[in-house]
């Protein structure tokens, strides 16, 4: 592994605290429609704003399974 892997806070840390939903699709290499259905389904949580849906990190994260990993 290289010097210049990030640990999993520094990730986090460096994602915006709200994403558009182009920005989970490039980090979860989905697809746009699979991560609105995930909105829609319920099991990733997003935010109406006035520039249009946003995912919070924290989020994101929790449905990533990776909230536990960072707190351990």
């Amino acid at each position: 592994m290289g010097g210049d892997s990030l640990t999993l806070h520094e990730q986090f840390e460096s994602l915006p605290k709200l994403l558009k939903v182009s920005e989970v699709c490039e980090y979860t290499g989905c697809h746009e429609r699979t991560v609105r259905r995930w909105i829609r389904d319920g099991r990733l949580t997003a935010v109406e704003s006035g520039a249009g849906l946003r995912v919070p990190r924290r989020a994101l994260w929790r449905f990533l399974g990776l909230d536990s990993a960072m707190s351990a």
